[in-house]
């Protein structure tokens, strides 16, 4: 079975900062293609970026410059925000 574990509740930073949202996940699949997506308040999802195994991706047109992930071989995804703004206030996921 496919699974995603993210391990992290809640997050508090001050603007400026920055901060890595770590979640793993387990496959029996060779090819990974994994999409994080922010929720704000109120507001329907939106994908902050893909990434694949083989270090392709993309990154959502307003996520260009603060927003980084790359696939691990262990089997992580960390989505890193730099430089945070109070706009970076909401729920983050993963999906395969």
């Amino acid at each position: 079975d496919d699974t995603v574990d993210q391990p992290f509740k809640h997050v508090t930073k001050f603007e400026g900062e920055s901060v890595t949202l770590d979640c793993k996940y387990t496959t029996a699949s060779t090819s990974q293609e994994l999409f994080w997506y922010i929720q704000r308040t109120e507001e329907s999802p939106k994908l902050v970026l893909q990434r694949n195994s083989y270090g392709g991706g993309s990154n959502g047109t307003e996520f260009q410059e603060r927003f980084y992930s790359e696939v691990k071989p262990s089997k992580s995804v960390p989505l890193i925000i730099q430089r945070l703004c109070v706009s970076d206030s909401a729920v983050y996921y993963l999906s395969r």
